[in-house]
Order: C-alpha cells, then structure tokens, then sequence
C-alpha cells in the first residue's frame, strides 16, 4: 500500500526482462510494456506531448482502464454515443491526434451542460454549505489528481487552503479504490463527520478510517497535510501516526 503515491518515482522500465508467470506462461517483461505502463501512469497527452489530463496513481489496478484490445466500457460507450453520435466508432484505433481531437469536441460539447469543475464556491459558502470529500489513491478509474487539481483551484479562486478548509475538506485515502474497496482503510463514519461538523460546528481535523477486521486504523489527515508515522509502535494504529504539511 502506498501512503503517498506522489512521493512514489519509481520507473516501470527497471522491470524489463524480468520473468513472470501470466496465465500460466512464464514471459518477460519488455520494453514496451513498460512504456506502456509508464505512459498510462502520466495520463493522456496531445499530439505536442501537452498533458491533457491526470493518469491512476501508481498502486492503483491498471486492468480495467488498460486491458489491450478492450477499451474501458464507460469512455467507449461515450466516445460512441455522445461525442461522434456513431455506434460503430472503433476506438481501438485511436492515435494521439484523433484522441485529443475527440477530448476537446467531449469538452465543447457537454462541459456546459454537465461539467461540475466550476471552482468558484463562493456562493456555497457564503449559503453555509459545508463539503466533506474523500478520494481513494487506488481508485482505478477516476484518477485521484483530478479531484486534488479541483481543490487547489478551489483554492486559489477564494484565497487559499486557510480559507477554504472553512467550508471544504478533501481527505486522500490511501489503498482504497473508486468508491471502496482495496486493501486500505476505509472511512468508518464519514457522513458523522459531516452532520458534526454542518449541526455542531466541529470541523474534521481527520478522517477516521479502519480496514473490514480493524486490525488497520488511521486518521486521514485533511489535503494538502499528510501522515507521518511517529517511528514508535505498531505501524497499523492510527494512535502512531501524526499529520505534517506536504
């Protein structure tokens, strides 16, 4: 499980020639596999090499968003039906131009109707409102560093993390996948958290979370603060860690 995955550098390529079992066969790993992997941890690119956007973190399964041959169901039926308004649309023959092509017609045409980035939650805040979120690092299909660039942007349109923690809370969990799951702890009482914090005022410094045993517990330090094991104790109890800033 990694903690962090944006303190994880680790290159895909130092694998190259290893040897092992899939499906039975032994095979080594090539290079351009490796490539691969590599590519589809930095996320979609322009024709100029321009990030279009974020990649899954590192630790998160790759089998459903890079199974060759089998595109993703959800982005396929997407690109099909919504952006080219053509069912019999191959996607598996996509290049980096008519990729990047089909992400801004995708944009054109549907971020006015349903695009929810809008940073600008003044509105929400001055009403009140009070937003709790949390993300799994391991989530293999919404990519975590999307709903961290919304926060920051957040951010950065009301003055700052300072500012904005009066209203808006992200918590990154790490092991967990899109919407649960993974070997991670997951949250054991978030919706608590929110009414304590909407009904009674008290804001989430952490998040608690636990795995299904219990025999993993952590307090989920609010972005852009991060967990710092103390270096005494047992490594699964959320009592020997402490929050820090990135």
């Amino acid at each position: 499980m990694i903690d962090n995955p944006q303190d994880c550098h680790w290159d895909a390529r130092r694998l190259v020639g290893t040897k092992v079992v899939c499906e039975g066969k032994e095979i080594a790993i090539s290079q351009a596999t490796a490539d691969a992997v590599n590519k589809v941890w930095a996320g979609p690119v322009s024709p100029d090499g321009k990030q279009l956007w974020y990649g899954p973190n590192k630790g998160a399964s790759l089998a459903a968003l890079a199974t060759p041959g089998a595109p993703f169901f959800v982005a396929d039926s997407w690109v099909k039906y919504f952006v080219t308004q053509d069912p019999s649309f191959d996607t598996t023959k996509l290049t980096y131009r008519s990729f990047d092509q089909l992400f801004r017609a995708s944009q054109r045409e549907f971020n006015g109707i349903i695009g929810t980035d809008d940073p600008n939650l003044s509105a929400f805040a001055k009403a009140g409102g009070k937003l709790l979120s949390w993300h799994g690092q391991t989530d293999e299909l919404v990519p975590t560093q999307g709903t961290v660039d919304y926060r920051e942007r957040v951010a950065r349109t009301l003055g700052g993390d300072k500012k904005v923690d009066d209203f808006y809370r992200l918590f990154l969990l790490p092991g967990v996948n899109h919407c649960g799951g993974g070997t991670g702890p997951q949250p054991t009482d978030d919706l608590g958290a929110l009414v304590n914090w909407v009904e009674k005022g008290k804001a989430p410094a952490t998040l608690a979370a636990a795995t299904a045993d219990g025999s993993v517990t952590r307090d989920i330090c609010r972005y852009p603060m991060v967990a710092r094991y103390t270096g005494h104790g047992d490594p699964a109890s959320a009592a020997n860690y402490h929050c820090v800033n990135a």
